[in-house]
């Protein structure tokens, strides 16, 4: 991996452009080209949405890790070698086009960050979730025993 370009943005995004190319068969690549856009999560966020459960709230706070992440992958099958050089830089000079000014918008962090707290919710409940179905079940020792003796299964 080899970051082509990195900036920040006006609203406190961080902007990363790697090449993640790689060689697939005699002269033919796999062009891929990785732009990551990466917001740091302030206390503002959190006090924005309303959430009924702290806890919850606080496992989504937990997961994010103080940031959350915007990722739009270009990708180029089987290309010439003798034509990758100019795809890459075409693409980044593409990336660099578009994508700064999409990222730049003012409401951008905040509809990122709304987006990424709802995926986060939904699987942070749905984890939840499957814990109760465990102690409902009286799976509680999340231990893992080792495979279960399937011998009966099988005559010899």
């Amino acid at each position: 991996m080899a970051i082509i370009e990195q900036r920040s943005l006006e609203n406190k995004m961080t902007l990363t452009v790697d090449d993640q190319s790689k060689k697939m068969v005699g002269d033919r690549w796999l062009v891929k080209i990785i732009c990551e856009a990466e917001l740091p999560v302030e206390e503002e966020f959190f006090s924005r949405v309303s959430e009924a459960d702290l806890d919850l709230q606080a496992e989504i706070r937990e997961k994010m890790a103080g940031s959350v992440k915007f990722l739009a992958i270009k990708e180029r099958t089987f290309i010439a070698e003798s034509e990758r050089a100019a795809l890459v830089e075409g693409m980044v000079t593409e990336i660099l086009t578009n994508m700064v000014a999409y990222l730049n918008r003012p409401g951008f962090p905040e509809k990122l960050f709304a987006r990424k707290y709802e995926e986060m919710r939904k699987a942070c409940d749905m984890a939840r979730h499957y814990r109760r179905l465990k102690v409902e079940d009286g799976e509680i020792d999340d231990a893992d025993d080792g495979p279960l003796d399937f011998s009966a299964c099988f005559k010899e």
